[in-house]
Formats: structure tokens, C-alpha cells, sequence
């Protein structure tokens, strides 16, 4: 077998000359070996192939630089418990040196807002009572069943780049244990909620009892947000008590002396709660305060204050983002699930689980590769087992090679739509087969002279990730944010005609 450098080359060439060729209706007829293994049923015009399967746990998967997160808790019988976290940076306000200058005269915090926005979509134009509605999106398992939620000052500090390897950036691992600080910024429990649109900053006077305002504050679109409340107290000794101090100078020093948050999800009496995957991009902590100003100085207030006894009380904020460095930590428990069962395949996204398949063995290959046969058909198919107890069934699963973690030919030159995956669902509605397409991989695995390696294939969940976005994308990014799952039948021959199959269409160029 050649080494993995070379069986890239050769696929990499395989899909340029595929990219730049006229493709025409009808394909070139070529030689193509192809015999029959004895113990395979066949007709004149096929041959269905047993493959070999295998289970496979995905401990950990890169978490960081993604463009989603996953939230909260969800379990089943099937796969176990799923508990996600979140670990991010924070970083200064965009006008630091303003920040250093403090926070003014008689200041005090009104509220501490850490504010996430859901990832939604806007259902109607029609509103009864003028507003606007809303539906969460990526929402997994009973949103109606709360978890826990906790933030926490993250006491790991958060590389940039590979401490080992200062040329590369720092990948941190979904199952990287992280330090976090003993007293909670925030600890409640938490559900979505659609209709949370809206947040009143409640402004004081410096007595910090007397209420001389309410703002309200909402996304620009009007969309929902998570709203955490943080304890104002603890954000008091860190920013408000220090901003003049060397820790505020620069986003250095910023990044050693608050290292961030640490968002955690835990389970209440019902492990059965939900998951949520979100967009931190525009995720912030704003710090909203007021502070005395002068009645002869000449800042222009704009109606943002009232007089008082020491002049005018002033509402401000202070934006601190999130940085660019977040990671998703999750912990998994199999211990109530059957994931240990040798008649399924079980598939599960976010370091859950994947399938692999042996298509042929090297002796088998050797003897189809022999005769003049021109593979006009090749599908890989896989059957659900309905009796599992599993409720989020993804939509589609995704095929590669799984020893080089690389695309398949089809892939490249047919494209996702043409290769399949796709949940196909019985008569009555329920979840019954996912097919494969792998008609080019085939051909040229089948190739008398020539032919390229014979390797393991690998499926899992489907991801937006895994594809490839020119003919040069040829490695698939082994991370995953979507935690739905589907319990497969494998090869044994209890599943019946549940079996997994390799189906094979042919033309014998001899006859």
C-alpha cells in the first residue's frame, strides 16, 4: 500500500482532472476489474457485497475556533449524558485607554449583563400586539426542561498560540479540564426563551438605592438574547476598584489578570434537558454604571442624567467582548447508555460516536480486481434501527475516508447532493435508511491498473464543516457541534435485510 503523502497526491489529481474536464451525459466506458466474491448474492447486473463494521468512541475533538458552541444538558438511554460547556476570554473595552481613566465620581455599578444573542429566526410580520415573534434555532433534546447555569472567573489562562509549538495556534480539546474560581459570578436555572428581547438597567443615584431611571435595552433587530445577571459585587473588586491599575494598560496584561469566563451547564433532577448551539461572535459583558458629573463642566450629557444634590448623575458603559479564543468542554457519561452493543452502530455528533466499514478484505480485492467489468452503480446502505430510544435523529449522515481522514472522489466530483446521506423515512413518516453514492470511490478501487488503496471507511454525523469548499479541501475537519444521534443496524446477520450492504451495478465487458 503506498504511504497516505502519495494516495493524497493521487486523489488530488484524480479530482483536478475531474474539476477542469467537460463532463459529458454519458461516461467514457473504461476496463474496470471487478469479480465476484463466492458467498456474495448476485444477478447479471449486481452484486451485493457484506461489509465489516466497528464502533467508535470519540473521546475529544478540537473545541476552539468554531463557529458554534454548544450549551446545556441532554441525555438518553442510547448515548448517555452530554453536559456542554463554555470557556472564553474576555477583552478590554475598544477604547482602553478611556478605561484606564476609571470609572468617575460617586460611580456605581447599576448592572453587570453578560448578553448572548440566540441564534433565531423572525416568524411572522403579522404581531396582534405589535411584536415582533421569534423561534430559537439549533435547539436539542426538551426545551421546556431547565439546567443549571454557572459563571464562573476562568483561572486557566487561554494561549493564543501552541506553547509546545509557538509557529502553530493552540487547539484546546473538548475534554480539557479547566481551572475556574470558587464563588459564582452567577448560578440559576436556565431555559430558552424566545421572548427574552428586552433588558431594563435600573439607574441609581449614589446612595445606591434611590432609582432616578430605567433603560431599555434591546439587540438592534429586536431578537432574543441570553441575559445573565452577574454579581455585581465581584465585578466591583475586579474592574470598577482597579481600572487606573497596569492590569487595564494593554489587552495583555488584561488577558494574565482576568483570564475570562467560565460558562458552565449542569444537570437538575431531570438530565433530559436540552442543548443549544450558539454564535459567540457578538457575545460581550457590559458593565452599566453612573457616576456624578459636574453641572459646569461642558460634557454634553444628551439627557442621559438627572440633578442632584452633587450636580448631575450620568448613566455610562463600558463593552467588554468576548475574545477570539472560546472553547467548548464537554463531559460525557456512557454509564446509563447501550452503547456498548455489538448488533448497532451508534452515531453521535460533538465527540460522541462514529461507524467504521471494511468494504472488502485485501484478498477479496485482489480477486475483483481481475475481470473487465465496468461499474456503472455503487451505494452504501444503512438502516435505523426505529426500536432505539433516541429522539434527535440527525438529518444526514456524512461518508470518508476514514484512514487518511480525507474526502472521497464522489465527493469532490459529484458533489455532497449527489453522494447522499440524506434521512430517508418509511411510509408511515418514521426514520428508516440512510444511502451512500460512492460509484466513482468504487470504480477507481476496482481498477485493474492503477487502482487506489483500499482503506476503511469512516461515517458520522453530518456537519456544515465537511465540505469541502474547492478540489484542494481534501482533509475533513474532525470537529462537530451537532450532538444528535442514530442507532444503526451493522453487518450481523440477526438485523436480517436491516443489514448494512454494499450494493454494486455492473456491465461485463466481456459478454
Amino acid at each position: 500500500m503506498t504511504t497516505k503523502v502519495v494516495s493524497t497526491f493521487k486523489y488530488l489529481g484524480i479530482f483536478s482532472l475531474v474539476f477542469f474536464t467537460i463532463i459529458s451525459c454519458e461516461k467514457e466506458i473504461e476496463n474496470i476489474g471487478v469479480n465476484l466474491v463466492d458467498n456474495n448474492k448476485f444477478n447479471t447486473n449486481s452484486l451485493i457485497s457484506e461489509v465489516i463494521t466497528s464502533n467508535e468512541n470519540i473521546d475529544k475533538v478540537p473545541a476552539n475556533i468554531l463557529p458554534q458552541y454548544l450549551l446545556g444538558v441532554y441525555a438518553d438511554e442510547e448515548f448517555g449524558k452530554l453536559k456542554a460547556s463554555i470557556v472564553t476570554q474576555l477583552t478590554l473595552p475598544t477604547f482602553g485607554e478611556t478605561y484606564v481613566l476609571g470609572y468617575g465620581n460617586n460611580a456605581l455599578i447599576d448592572s453587570v449583563i453578560i448578553n448572548i444573542p440566540y441564534q433565531s429566526t423572525r416568524e411572522t410580520e403579522d404581531y396582534s400586539d405589535g411584536k415582533p415573534k421569534f423561534s430559537i434555532d439549533s435547539v436539542f433534546g426538551d426545551a421546556d426542561v431547565e439546567f443549571k447555569l454557572s459563571v464562573f472567573e476562568l483561572k486557566t489562562f487561554l494561549n493564543t498560540l501552541d506553547p509546545e509549538d509557538p509557529s502553530k495556534n493552540a487547539v484546546y480539546y473538548s475534554d480539557k479540564e479547566f481551572q475556574k474560581g470558587d464563588t459564582p459570578f452567577y448560578s440559576n436555572n436556565f431555559k430558552i426563551n424566545a421572548n427574552d428581547t428586552v433588558t431594563y438597567i435600573k439607574r441609581y443615584l449614589n446612595d445606591g438605592l434611590t432609582m432616578y431611571d430605567t433603560d431599555t435595552i434591546q439587540q438592534d433587530d429586536l431578537s432574543p438574547s441570553i441575559n445573565i445577571p452577574l454579581n455585581e459585587e465581584l465585578v466591583k473588586q475586579l474592574f470598577v476598584d482597579n481600572p487606573g491599575n497596569t492590569e487595564f494598560v494593554n489587552s495583555e496584561n488584561f488577558a494574565h489578570f482576568f483570564r475570562g469566563f467560565y460558562i458552565e451547564a449542569s444537570e437538575l433532577a431531570n438530565e433530559q434537558s436540552h442543548l443549544i448551539s450558539l454564535n459567540m461572535s457578538s457575545a460581550k459583558m457590559t458593565i452599566y454604571f453612573s457616576k456624578d458629573q459636574d453641572e459646569d463642566t461642558d460634557e454634553d450629557l444628551n439627557g442621559n442624567g438627572t440633578t442632584g444634590e452633587q450636580g448631575v448623575r450620568t448613566k455610562h458603559q463600558y463593552n467588554f467582548p468576548f475574545g477570539s479564543i472560546k472553547s467548548n468542554v464537554f463531559n460525557r457519561d456512557y454509564t446509563n447508555s447501550k452503547l456498548s452493543g455489538d448488533e448497532r452502530l451508534y452515531l453521535q455528533g460533538a465527540a460522541g460516536s462514529i461507524a467504521t466499514v471494511e468494504l472488502f478484505s485485501n484478498e477479496d480485492i485482489s480477486e475483483l480486481r481481475n475481470n473487465n467489468w465496468l461499474i456503472t452503480d455503487a451505494s452504501l446502505t444503512v438502516y435505523v434501527d426505529q426500536n432505539a430510544s433516541t429522539n434527535e435523529i440527525p438529518e444526514q449522515l456524512f461518508i470518508y475516508n476514514y484512514d487518511d481522514h480525507t474526502q472521497l472522489l464522489d465527493m469532490i466530483s459529484e458533489g455532497i447532493a449527489m453522494v447522499g446521506g440524506d434521512l430517508e423515512r418509511d411510509e408511515d413518516g418514521n426514520p428508516y435508511k440512510y444511502e451512500f453514492k460512492i460509484t466513482d470511490y468504487i470504480s477507481e478501487l476496482l481498477k485493474s491498473d492503477d487502482p487506489v488503496d483500499l482503506v476503511k471507511l469512516g461515517i458520522k454525523v453530518y456537519n456544515s464543516s465537511d465540505d469541502p469548499t474547492s478540489i484542494t479541501d481534501l482533509l475533513i475537519k474532525n470537529y462537530s457541534w451537532n450532538p444528535k444521534g442514530v442507532v444503526l443496524f451493522n453487518n450481523n446477520v440477526n438485523a436480517g435485510d436491516n443489514r448494512i450492504k454494499l450494493e454494486i451495478s455492473y456491465t461485463d465487458l466481456n459478454n
